[in-house]
């Protein structure tokens, strides 16, 4: 009887001693969502892509490729006199990673979507759908993306440096591409 009570016990303390490091770690990963949320870049970001949606394409969905585009070019005209942080494609950028690590956050049992939900607004939603869509306008644009690919291979037996860019471009090779549902 008490190996039994033993063995339960050994089985709850390994449940505990993952679990603990476990919730410490997205807790850690959702503060820092909150703290960057917060953040003058964020800030900036949101109404940049605002602006640029209200502005630029005069709140029509239809004109974003283009617009897109012609922002594109100009920043990167500019991108010498003004800072990077004020890029339309930066923001863009610094924006899809922050809500696809918010719905990692959403999606984890530490975290989930009550809290979520609880901490954002509906608005976030709008943010997201004109990230999407701009997401979508670089992915059929010749000018905001061109395909880079080759058939070049790289090698397995590499060393130092080129190994660590071998690994990781197995990784990334078996990812899918930007914004795939």
């Amino acid at each position: 009887m008490i190996g039994i009570i033993q063995a339960i016990l050994a089985f709850a303390s390994c449940v505990i001693a993952w679990f603990i490091p476990k919730r410490i770690m997205w807790e850690q990963s959702y503060s820092s969502l909150m703290s960057d949320y917060r953040s003058y870049d964020f800030g900036i970001a949101v109404q940049g892509i605002v602006e640029f949606f209200a502005v630029d394409c005069n709140c029509d969905v239809k004109n974003i490729k283009k617009e897109y585009e012609r922002r594109f070019k100009e920043d990167i005209k500019e991108i010498r006199v003004k800072s990077p942080e004020l890029c339309l494609h930066y923001q863009r950028r610094l924006l899809a990673q922050f809500y696809y690590q918010l719905d990692l956050c959403a999606r984890s049992p530490f975290i989930g979507k009550r809290r979520v939900r609880r901490d954002f607004t509906s608005r976030e939603a709008d943010i997201v759908r004109l990230l999407y869509l701009m997401g979508s306008a670089v992915n059929e644009s010749g000018v905001l993306f061109t395909d880079i690919s080759c058939d070049e291979r790289v090698p397995r037996s590499a060393k130092g440096l080129s190994r660590s860019l071998a690994d990781i471009y197995r990784v990334l090779k078996e990812s899918k591409p930007y914004m795939e549902l």
